[in-house]
Protein backbone atom coordinates (compact mmCIF):
# COMPACT_ATOMS: atom_id res chain seq x y z
CA UNK A 1 0.00 0.00 0.00
CA UNK A 2 1.62 3.68 -0.99
CA UNK A 3 1.22 6.52 1.55
CA UNK A 4 2.13 9.89 0.51
CA UNK A 5 4.61 10.76 2.92
CA UNK A 6 4.42 14.34 2.67
CA UNK A 7 1.17 14.68 4.02
CA UNK A 8 1.50 11.51 6.61
CA UNK A 9 4.83 13.69 8.16
CA UNK A 10 4.70 17.20 7.22
CA UNK A 11 1.46 18.12 6.37
CA UNK A 12 0.22 16.62 9.88
CA UNK A 13 2.16 18.98 11.80
CA UNK A 14 -0.19 22.18 11.65
CA UNK A 15 -3.28 21.37 13.76
CA UNK A 16 -6.78 20.88 12.44
CA UNK A 17 -8.74 23.85 12.53
CA UNK A 18 -10.40 24.29 16.25
CA UNK A 19 -13.89 25.79 15.20
CA UNK A 20 -12.77 29.12 15.83
CA UNK A 21 -11.81 30.53 12.04
CA UNK A 22 -14.52 33.26 11.12
CA UNK A 23 -14.94 30.70 7.77
CA UNK A 24 -15.56 27.10 9.38
CA UNK A 25 -18.86 27.67 10.06
CA UNK A 26 -19.35 28.00 6.08
CA UNK A 27 -17.75 24.50 5.36
CA UNK A 28 -20.61 21.35 5.10
CA UNK A 29 -21.08 20.11 8.83
CA UNK A 30 -19.57 16.69 8.13
CA UNK A 31 -16.06 18.52 7.45
CA UNK A 32 -15.72 20.97 10.22
CA UNK A 33 -13.01 20.01 12.38
CA UNK A 34 -11.66 17.62 9.84
CA UNK A 35 -9.70 20.64 7.67
CA UNK A 36 -6.99 23.08 8.16
CA UNK A 37 -5.92 26.77 6.30
CA UNK A 38 -3.18 25.95 3.84
CA UNK A 39 -3.33 29.52 2.70
CA UNK A 40 0.14 30.11 3.86
CA UNK A 41 1.67 27.39 2.27
CA UNK A 42 2.05 28.68 -1.22
CA UNK A 43 2.82 31.48 -3.43
CA UNK A 44 0.50 34.56 -4.19
CA UNK A 45 0.39 36.33 -7.70
CA UNK A 46 -2.62 38.95 -9.07
CA UNK A 47 -3.08 39.87 -12.40
CA UNK A 48 -3.45 43.32 -11.02
CA UNK A 49 -4.66 45.76 -7.88
CA UNK A 50 -5.08 49.29 -7.58
CA UNK A 51 -2.29 50.32 -5.09
CA UNK A 52 -0.41 49.51 -2.03
CA UNK A 53 -3.57 48.74 0.47
CA UNK A 54 -5.39 46.55 -2.30
CA UNK A 55 -3.44 43.19 -2.61
CA UNK A 56 -2.44 40.11 -1.45
CA UNK A 57 -2.01 41.10 2.12
CA UNK A 58 -5.79 42.37 2.55
CA UNK A 59 -6.88 39.36 0.87
CA UNK A 60 -5.01 37.26 3.46
CA UNK A 61 -5.93 39.18 6.30
CA UNK A 62 -9.13 38.83 8.94
CA UNK A 63 -10.53 42.39 8.09
CA UNK A 64 -13.45 42.22 6.33
CA UNK A 65 -13.06 46.23 5.80
CA UNK A 66 -9.78 45.56 3.48
CA UNK A 67 -10.08 44.03 0.03
CA UNK A 68 -8.25 43.10 -3.14
CA UNK A 69 -9.26 45.11 -5.86
CA UNK A 70 -7.94 44.61 -9.20
CA UNK A 71 -7.16 46.97 -11.76
CA UNK A 72 -7.14 46.34 -15.08
CA UNK A 73 -9.15 44.32 -17.91
CA UNK A 74 -11.21 41.35 -17.24
CA UNK A 75 -10.44 38.22 -16.47
CA UNK A 76 -8.92 39.45 -13.23
CA UNK A 77 -6.69 36.18 -11.70
CA UNK A 78 -5.56 34.67 -8.54
CA UNK A 79 -2.78 32.34 -9.05
CA UNK A 80 -1.68 30.05 -5.83
CA UNK A 81 1.18 28.09 -6.32
CA UNK A 82 2.24 25.04 -3.82
CA UNK A 83 5.61 23.70 -4.04
CA UNK A 84 4.52 20.21 -3.81
CA UNK A 85 1.12 18.35 -4.88
CA UNK A 86 -1.25 19.31 -2.80
CA UNK A 87 -4.80 17.85 -0.85
CA UNK A 88 -7.28 20.85 -1.46
CA UNK A 89 -10.79 20.54 -0.25
CA UNK A 90 -12.58 24.17 -0.95
CA UNK A 91 -11.60 27.69 -2.04
CA UNK A 92 -13.42 30.02 -0.12
CA UNK A 93 -14.40 33.74 -0.81
CA UNK A 94 -15.63 36.55 1.17
CA UNK A 95 -17.95 38.40 -0.62
CA UNK A 96 -20.14 41.56 -0.01
CA UNK A 97 -22.41 42.35 -2.83
CA UNK A 98 -24.43 45.42 -0.68
CA UNK A 99 -21.02 46.67 0.23
CA UNK A 100 -19.16 46.27 -3.45
CA UNK A 101 -22.06 46.33 -5.90
CA UNK A 102 -20.83 46.17 -9.17
CA UNK A 103 -17.22 45.33 -7.86
CA UNK A 104 -18.65 42.13 -6.90
CA UNK A 105 -17.84 38.80 -8.81
CA UNK A 106 -20.93 37.42 -10.39
CA UNK A 107 -18.95 34.63 -12.43
CA UNK A 108 -15.69 33.12 -11.50
CA UNK A 109 -13.63 29.86 -12.85
CA UNK A 110 -11.45 28.04 -10.56
CA UNK A 111 -8.98 25.74 -12.28
CA UNK A 112 -6.66 23.43 -10.83
CA UNK A 113 -3.30 21.78 -12.64
CA UNK A 114 0.59 21.03 -12.21
CA UNK A 115 1.35 24.33 -13.40
CA UNK A 116 0.65 28.11 -14.36
CA UNK A 117 0.88 26.44 -18.20
CA UNK A 118 -1.03 23.16 -17.04
CA UNK A 119 -4.20 24.03 -15.81
CA UNK A 120 -7.73 21.94 -16.39
CA UNK A 121 -10.74 23.79 -17.54
CA UNK A 122 -11.79 24.70 -14.64
CA UNK A 123 -15.23 24.70 -12.60
CA UNK A 124 -17.72 27.65 -13.52
CA UNK A 125 -19.76 29.04 -10.60
CA UNK A 126 -21.80 31.91 -10.56
CA UNK A 127 -22.95 34.55 -7.94
CA UNK A 128 -26.06 35.87 -7.36
CA UNK A 129 -25.48 39.40 -5.01
CA UNK A 130 -23.37 37.25 -2.55
CA UNK A 131 -22.73 38.46 1.36
CA UNK A 132 -20.20 36.65 3.08
CA UNK A 133 -18.27 33.07 2.70
CA UNK A 134 -18.63 31.67 -0.54
CA UNK A 135 -17.83 27.73 -0.02
CA UNK A 136 -16.01 26.15 -3.97
CA UNK A 137 -16.35 22.32 -3.92
CA UNK A 138 -13.58 21.16 -4.86
CA UNK A 139 -13.32 17.83 -3.55
CA UNK A 140 -13.90 15.04 -6.04
CA UNK A 141 -17.07 12.57 -6.02
CA UNK A 142 -15.91 10.34 -3.86
CA UNK A 143 -15.32 13.54 -1.48
CA UNK A 144 -11.36 12.92 -1.33
CA UNK A 145 -9.35 16.08 -2.06
CA UNK A 146 -8.44 17.48 -4.93
CA UNK A 147 -4.46 17.56 -6.15
CA UNK A 148 -2.92 20.01 -7.67
CA UNK A 149 0.33 22.08 -7.14
CA UNK A 150 -1.55 25.01 -8.89
CA UNK A 151 -5.11 26.48 -8.02
CA UNK A 152 -6.23 29.66 -10.42
CA UNK A 153 -9.10 31.76 -9.34
CA UNK A 154 -10.19 33.77 -13.05
CA UNK A 155 -13.13 36.42 -12.08
CA UNK A 156 -14.53 36.82 -15.74
CA UNK A 157 -17.97 38.66 -15.05
CA UNK A 158 -18.79 41.10 -12.43
CA UNK A 159 -22.42 42.20 -11.35
CA UNK A 160 -24.18 44.71 -13.16
CA UNK A 161 -21.32 44.49 -15.67
CA UNK A 162 -18.89 45.90 -13.44
CA UNK A 163 -15.22 46.25 -14.64
CA UNK A 164 -12.82 45.60 -11.77
CA UNK A 165 -13.39 43.21 -8.92
CA UNK A 166 -13.58 42.92 -4.61
CA UNK A 167 -12.74 40.23 -2.81
CA UNK A 168 -12.57 41.02 0.48
CA UNK A 169 -11.15 37.41 1.88
CA UNK A 170 -10.08 34.14 0.29
CA UNK A 171 -8.83 31.38 1.79
CA UNK A 172 -7.11 27.89 0.59
CA UNK A 173 -8.99 24.83 2.92
CA UNK A 174 -7.51 21.30 2.58
CA UNK A 175 -7.99 18.11 5.22
CA UNK A 176 -5.87 17.37 7.90
CA UNK A 177 -5.45 13.64 7.39
CA UNK A 178 -2.81 12.13 5.53
CA UNK A 179 -3.84 10.68 1.89
CA UNK A 180 -4.09 7.18 1.88
CA UNK A 181 -4.33 5.16 -1.60
CA UNK A 182 -7.95 3.40 -2.37
CA UNK A 183 -7.13 0.04 -1.16
CA UNK A 184 -6.19 1.28 2.29
CA UNK A 185 -9.63 3.79 2.14
CA UNK A 186 -11.52 0.28 0.45
CA UNK A 187 -10.45 -1.93 3.81
CA UNK A 188 -11.23 0.53 6.59
CA UNK A 189 -14.56 1.14 5.08
CA UNK A 190 -14.95 -2.75 5.05
CA UNK A 191 -13.84 -2.82 8.58
CA UNK A 192 -10.49 -5.04 7.73
CA UNK A 193 -7.87 -3.87 10.81
CA UNK A 194 -4.90 -2.67 8.95
CA UNK A 195 -2.44 -2.79 12.08
CA UNK A 196 -0.29 -5.30 10.30
CA UNK A 197 -0.68 -4.06 6.56
CA UNK A 198 2.86 -3.04 4.88
CA UNK A 199 3.04 0.21 3.90
CA UNK A 200 5.14 1.60 0.70
CA UNK A 201 6.64 4.73 1.06
CA UNK A 202 6.99 6.64 -2.10
CA UNK A 203 10.31 8.57 -1.12
CA UNK A 204 13.57 7.14 -0.57
CA UNK A 205 14.89 9.40 1.71
CA UNK A 206 11.83 8.50 4.01
CA UNK A 207 12.01 4.48 2.77
CA UNK A 208 14.86 4.20 3.86
CA UNK A 209 13.89 3.69 7.54
CA UNK A 210 11.18 1.76 7.11
CA UNK A 211 13.00 -1.11 8.69
CA UNK A 212 14.64 0.32 10.98
CA UNK A 213 13.18 -1.19 14.29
Amino acid sequence: MEVDENDTLENQTPKKDDGTAPWIASLPKNNVGDVRDISNQAFWTLSSCKTDGFGIQQLLDEDLEQYWQSDGPQPHTVTIEFSRKTNISYLLLYLDYKTDESYTPSKVVVRLGSSVLDVDEGLTVVFSEPVGWQVIDLRDADGGPSRAFVLQLQVVQNHQNGRDTHIRQMRIIGPTRARLDTGIKTMINAGTNISNVPLKFTSQTIAQFANIR
